[in-house]
């Protein structure tokens, strides 16, 4: 069932992104479609489900690397795309960033500082 779950989560992730690429209204083709998809970083928020419901960055799926299903669900990750995780401050998203290296994803990434600088930093540029 948690199998079921998170693949449904990378799904619509992907859905969403991909939904967000046609916001302004304009027509796009299903190739130009595919390439965009693919080319939007996986943002993967590392923290507990309370920490993720409390807020989180827009189009990010919740896999706590402390769970015991964190190593399996990485199955289902598409390794060919870009892959950015990221936790309260940085500490676990290391933990997750050598995780899936060791696990042989090539195009993986951690936010410098976390969810909590992403968030001032998104704040202070709402406020310009």
């Amino acid at each position: 069932m948690k199998k079921i779950v998170l693949m449904l989560t990378v799904l619509l992730s992907i859905s969403v992104n991909a939904q967000e690429s046609q916001a302004d209204g304009r027509r796009i083709d299903a190739k130009a479609l595919i390439e965009k998809t693919h080319k939007t970083p996986i943002l993967i928020d590392v923290r507990t489900p309370e920490e993720y419901r409390e807020g989180t960055i827009p189009g990010a799926m919740s896999l706590n690397i402390h769970s015991e299903d964190f190593k399996r669900a990485t199955e289902f990750l598409p390794r060919e795309r870009e892959i950015i995780v990221f936790c309260q401050s940085g500490d676990r998203s290391n933990e997750a960033f050598e995780m899936l290296k060791s696990l042989g994803f090539k195009n993986v990434s951690q936010l410098i500082g976390g969810y909590e600088v992403w968030r001032k930093a998104n704040e202070q540029r709402k406020d310009k």
